[in-house]
């Protein structure tokens, strides 16, 4: 038998320190560098008056769309159409398509497409976004998305993987990185596959993708190009008849594209002083017989001061609304109370005009209590690209009265809404219109109970007071009870979480638009329990989400059947590299 001739230290030896690089990535995740700095100013703002959604929020929400996070503010009833992916409207104290307003990075995201009156938020990527903030005003949401800001000199990684009932899928990926030279990129894609889970045929489809490219060598000075793109291949929702199939919502494959450039300039670095930026945003939408581009062209002038900020900005559209200006104010002179205010003034196609201002007001006499109260005033144009739409008087008023503290949380809102003849949604033909609203009073509660630190139980609760309004039932509420520990006793680390929740929807009797002979279209009451299991160790997650656990037939619209037992599950492991 032949020797072994190989010596046995001809292999070289591993050369690489393995700690030495690991201390260095744990100390890059410790580097803050610049990044762009938020469009134009935010606040001071009055209490109660504004919702925030962090990324732990979005990542531990139960949600799945923009509109699951919305679903969780009283007066909002979600027009369901289905499974994930089918339209999920939003609908507000009755002001139908037009109830939000949405801004992606500062920038107006204007609808267009196959409804170019109000926004779809069931077709934004969550995976795309740091944060979401939704100003609360009486008959209106302004909902502020921000697109994820990496300001580590370590890259950050996020990977997503979903799979649920009847071959349900997504897949999110995101890479960022930042140097110390002031460049930094971001990139991010989202695929979601949703086959059809109720009627004859719903599939729905979307590939989404994000870029972000920036120089911010300074807190001071900034250059960012971004582009959102997403292609939605929406079939028609279709129920099958006694001899045929009736389709009911309508089939669209588009190519949205949203795309920002935009210039900073600020005197200091810790965000108070004045600052400036100049904006130029381009978005298009194509698809079978619709072919829409919509430019924007302006800029935004602000100062921050500890306890003051003012505000004003300047957009040219090119399409249904050629000029937009805003000018804003905050006011805090004493810590027990903040004042704001907005003026508006908008010149639309076909000579019309849309001016009126936002006021808030807040007081907190005592740790833990807080009065404010909101109003707008002026006209509106509800719908721009409605050419025959004209501007509705508007005379909205809210006060809420809160309570805040570890234990216990409440809130009581009473508000008033003006009359007001608000549009329907276009992804649901067979309610062709919502029926002119009365003069509305409003009650909003929300309750908040924490027996034990990691049981929580909440509710909130919306109900017009003098007669019914079409789109939003009555009595409508939202519960949730929550079981949440973190096992410290035995993981000491705090890397281990756990969230078990049940969650429960009702409403009552209502009507939810008209046919299109005039008919009243009748909502029946209904009651939809949820739950939601997610386990998260360190930066690595896993859930389980499930709807419709008592498989009621019953629907948010009628006809749009919600699937029995719907659920999807899956993981997401964001780290550094």
């Amino acid at each position: 038998m032949p020797e072994d001739t190989l010596p046995s230290d001809s292999i070289p030896a591993d050369t690489v320190d393995y700690t030495a690089r690991f201390l260095k990535a744990q100390a890059e995740e410790e580097v803050r560098l610049p990044v762009m700095p938020e469009m134009g100013v935010r606040g001071p703002r009055p209490p109660l008056t504004r919702i925030v959604f962090n990324r732990d929020s979005i990542e531990w929400g139960s949600a799945a769309t923009v509109s699951d996070l919305l679903a969780q503010i009283p007066g909002v009833y979600l027009w369901r159409g289905g499974f994930t992916g089918r339209p999920e409207p939003v609908n507000f104290q009755g002001r139908g398509a037009t109830s939000a307003e949405y801004e992606v990075d500062g920038i107006p995201f204007v609808a267009a497409g196959v409804d170019s009156v109000g926004v779809d938020p069931a077709l934004f990527s969550l995976s795309f976004l740091e944060r979401i903030e939704v100003d609360r005003w009486p008959g209106l949401l302004r909902v502020h998305l921000y697109t994820r800001r990496h300001d580590r000199l370590s890259p950050r990684t996020r990977l997503g993987i979903a799979r649920g009932d009847h071959e349900f899928a997504r897949y999110e990926g995101d890479l960022e990185r930042r140097f110390p030279v002031g460049i930094g990129f971001g990139l991010a894609a989202d695929y979601l596959n949703s086959p059809t889970a109720s009627g004859a045929s719903s599939a729905y489809s979307n590939n989404q993708f994000w870029a972000q490219g920036s120089y911010v060598p300074s807190g001071k000075f900034g250059i960012q190009y971004q582009l959102l793109r997403a292609r939605p291949n929406r079939r028609a929702f279709t129920i099958s008849g006694v001899t045929t199939q009736d389709t009911i919502g309508p089939a669209f494959k588009a190519s949205r594209t949203d795309a920002q450039f935009r210039l900073s300039l600020r005197s200091r670095e810790d965000g108070l002083g004045s600052g400036v930026d100049l904006v130029y945003a381009r978005s298009a939408w194509d698809s079978k017989g619709i072919d829409q581009q919509i430019n924007q062209l302006g800029g935004y002038a602000s100062f921050r001061a500890p306890t003051v900020s003012l505000g004003a900005s300047a957009l040219h559209r090119s399409r249904w609304t050629s000029l937009d200006l805003r000018g804003t104010a905050g006011w805090t002179p004493l810590a027990a109370f903040t004042a704001s205010a907005e003026a508006v003034h908008q010149s639309h196609d076909g000579n019309r005009k849309s001016d009126y201002v936002s006021l808030a007001a807040g007081l907190v006499p005592v740790a833990g209590l807080a009065l404010t109260g909101t109003a707008r005033l002026g006209k509106l144009v509800a719908a721009p690209a409605i050419l025959t739409d004209t501007a509705q008087k508007l005379r909205d008023f809210e006060a809420t009265l809160g309570w805040d503290r570890a234990r216990f949380g409440a809130r009581l809102g009473w508000g008033r809404t003006a009359a007001f003849s608000p549009f329907a949604y276009a992804e649901f033909p067979l309610v062709a219109s919502l029926a002119p609203a009365p003069e509305v009073d409003w009650l909003t509660v929300a309750v908040r109970v924490a027996p034990l630190q990691w049981i929580t139980l909440e509710s909130r609760f919306s109900d017009p007071r003098n007669g019914t309004v079409d789109g939003v039932p009555p009595t409508h509420s939202v519960s949730t009870a929550t079981i949440r520990s973190k096992f410290l006793r035995k993981y000491r680390s705090g890397i281990f979480d756990l969230k078990l929740q049940l969650s429960m929807e009702s409403w009552g009797r209502g009507i939810i638009g008209r046919d299109a002979t005039g008919a009243a279209i009748n909502l029946r009451g209904a009651t939809f329990f949820g739950s939601l299991i997610e386990v998260q160790l360190q930066s690595f997650s896993l859930y389980w989400d499930r709807r419709n656990l008592t498989a009621t037939k019953l629907t948010y619209v009628p006809g749009f059947r919600i699937p029995p037992y719907g659920s999807n599950f899956g993981v997401r492991w964001e780290f550094a590299n």
